[in-house]
């Protein structure tokens, strides 16, 4: 018994002696239930929200953006069902979900990000009219949404009008709905240009289809100046005798930047006091000479195809004479 005390004593003292009770292995010491502590906490920090993990599973993405999309997740606790659907609806038609994956965090991050909306109705109006596809409808409505967003609601309307003339004049609607909504989310353009105007020169010109189009597509792509370019064109349609085949001839030029010279002013018809009249540099305002004698040709031509048709009728008449004249003789 005094054996068993003792050691109980020494094995006390051992335990209060610094660094002795980690060597131990054992559950004495001070720093053992602050290591178990920190095991604890650890895994509740790790801990993968459980849509996210199924959405990721889903696409098959990568460890490393799973726990970065969780992290983002946990900031974005408000809207975090729409972002997940939204995910799930963009990712889908993704040829690499992870790389789109890594973008679209990108967003979320720096406060771009928009999760799945309910559908605006202005949308869904535009999207029956042009058989607009799902996504695209859905971009729209981010658009929308965006412009509501930042406190301009007038400038979300005027965005879907000017949409909505572009889509009248093209082929493929739902590709340029696309095209013509991300430069306006990715801020590439202010705004797309208004084609009121363009529409009355269709009109007063009456421009065909392909014509339409591509004055449209003229108009898109200089957007920076396309007054400028309209002005210039009106010219060119007011001197053609075929307005639509001169504007296809211009588009490929104008979308260029090429630079086109203004078209020559027609010629007006002289009065008849202007016979023979002298321009400033004094000359002749045209060269009189040269239609004179094309005149003298034409007149020479029309009278010898009047002689030969003379000659014709003169062979015709003679030979029916002649034949006359042989039935009467056969008959006497």
């Amino acid at each position: 018994m005094m054996m068993m005390a003792m050691m109980s004593q020494m094995a006390a003292k051992m335990g209060t002696m610094p660094g002795m009770g980690a060597s131990s292995g054992g559950s004495v010491g001070s720093t053992a239930p602050h290591e178990k502590r920190k095991v604890d906490v650890e895994p509740l920090d790790d801990d993968i929200d459980p849509q996210v993990q199924e959405l990721c599973d889903y696409f098959n993405i990568e460890d490393r953006w799973i726990k970065r999309l969780n992290e983002t997740m946990r900031k974005r606790q408000d809207t975090k069902s729409e972002d997940i659907e939204k995910l799930y609806e963009v990712l889908e038609r993704a040829r690499s979900p992870t790389g789109l994956l890594t973008v679209k965090i990108g967003e979320m991050e720096c406060g771009r990000f928009v999760g799945k909306i309910k559908p605006d109705k202005d949308v869904e109006r535009l999207a029956r009219k042009f058989k607009l596809d799902e996504p695209v409808a859905s971009r729209l409505t981010e658009l929308v949404y965006r412009r509501k967003q930042q406190g301009e609601p007038d400038r979300a309307a005027k965005d879907l009008f000017t949409i909505e003339q572009h889509l009248r004049y093209c082929k493929r609607t739902s590709a340029m709905a696309t095209i013509l909504a991300g430069k306006l989310l990715e801020g590439d353009v202010a705004e797309l240009p208004d084609l009121t105007e363009a529409e009355r020169v269709m009109e007063k010109y009456k421009l065909d289809e392909d014509a339409r189009l591509k004055l449209r597509e003229v108009i898109e792509k200089r957007s920076a100046d396309h007054k400028e370019v309209l002005a210039q064109v009106i010219k060119h349609l007011d001197t053609a005798t075929n307005g639509s085949s001169m504007l296809c001839k211009l588009a490929r030029p104008l979308i260029d930047h090429e630079i086109i010279p203004d078209p020559p002013e027609r010629s007006k018809g002289k009065g008849k006091g202007d016979k023979g009249k002298k321009g400033d540099d004094g000359e002749k305002g045209e060269d009189r000479g040269d239609r004179d004698r094309k005149g003298d040709r034409d007149r020479h031509d029309r009278d010898r195809r009047r002689d030969r048709s003379r000659d014709r009728d003169r062979d015709r008449r003679d030979r029916s004479r002649s034949r006359s004249r042989r039935r009467t003789d056969r008959e006497d």
